[in-house]
Order: C-alpha cells, then sequence, then structure tokens
C-alpha cells in the first residue's frame, strides 16, 4: 500500500490522539501528512523492504517528520536512506526520544556522530545493517549519547572496523 499525504493529513485529522503507528512504502514528501499527529509517540517507518518495493525515506522525509512530531519517544527506521542531516534534526526536534532502531539501513558515512543530539536516547538498535559506517570521520567529532544504557546489534555484519570502533565510541558511557 502507498501512504500518501492526504490520507496521513485525513488520518491525523479523525484521530487527533494517535500514539503508535506503522508505515509502509512510504516517502519523503508523504510524511508532511504526519506533522498533524502531534500526539505520535511510537512510529515505525518503513522506506524499503527488500524483493517488497522500493520508496526513498532521505534527511528530507526524517526532517519532515522529526519537526512534526516533537513528541517521540521511539522510532524505527526500516530501509531508510540519510545521512548526518536527517538524524541531527530528529536529535534535535525530538528531545523525548529514548529508543531508536535501524533496520537494514542505508544511511550515508557520517551518520554516526549525529547520534550525540539524541540526549535523551537509552536505547539504540542496529538490525541487519551491512555497513555500521562507511566514513564515520575523526573521533572529536563522534560526541556520544549520555542516557545511553543499552545497544542491541542484530545480524549486522561488523566487517567495516572504522564504523564499529566508531559506535563503540558513540555508545562508550553506556550506563549499567
Amino acid at each position: 500500500m502507498n501512504v500518501s499525504e492526504e490520507g496521513l493529513n485525513c488520518l491525523a485529522e479523525e484521530c487527533e490522539l494517535l500514539q503508535e503507528m506503522e508505515l509502509h512504502y512510504c516517502g519523503d514528501f508523504a510524511l508532511r501528512g504526519i506533522t498533524k499527529c502531534q500526539n505520535l509517540q511510537i512510529l515505525k517507518l518503513i522506506g524499503r523492504l527488500s524483493g517488497v518495493y522500493d520508496s526513498v525515506v532521505s534527511d528530507i522525509g526524517m526532517t519532515i517528520l522529526a519537526q512534526g512530531c516533537r513528541r517521540l519517544l521511539k522510532l524505527e527506521l526500516v530501509g531508510c536512506e540519510g545521512s548526518y542531516d536527517g538524524i541531527k534534526a530528529i536529535g534535535m526536534c525530538c528531545q523525548m526520544l529514548e529508543e531508536l532502531t535501524f533496520c537494514s539501513h542505508r544511511m550515508e558515512g557520517g551518520w554516526l556522530s549525529a547520534l550525540s543530539y539524541c540526549g535523551n536516547l537509552k536505547i539504540l538498535r542496529l538490525e541487519s545493517c551491512m555497513c555500521i559506517d562507511e566514513n564515520p570521520g575523526p573521533d572529536e567529532y563522534l560526541g556520544a549519547c549520555p542516557m545511553l544504557e543499552e545497544l542491541h546489534l542484530r545480524r549486522c555484519q561488523m566487517r567495516d572496523k572504522e564504523g564499529v570502533r566508531a559506535l563503540f565510541m558513540v555508545c562508550w558511557n553506556i550506563r549499567g
């Protein structure tokens, strides 16, 4: 099913108290409709599902989402593209975000350093990721997630030494 901006607008108007949503086959500009779901707290956003559908959620869509859904507590991004800018927008706008999941991501190099903007993040999950971060950049720009309590890695390929090292640097202060 293809999600449209009009469909999401209609849903937001009829379900003002909607708190949880799962969107499939959604592109950047369709997410403009989600900005009216101001009470949304849990969102699973599936942009690309291998062999089933292939739509694009990039930095543009992540920024639209972040600016409209500031009350998000839990966000799962499946098959989404993006970079530092999209993750930074989520971190800066969704300040209550506690749980962030990337599944089969297609993020550009450097996105890990934007996780430091997720100041309230407690749980970070990476699932089925072929690469953590191809080009994490210099260590001094990585920052850290100060409230992080849990890091979950599931079915991720850990061959990229620089990306894995950068991930552990961002997560160095996991509280136990």
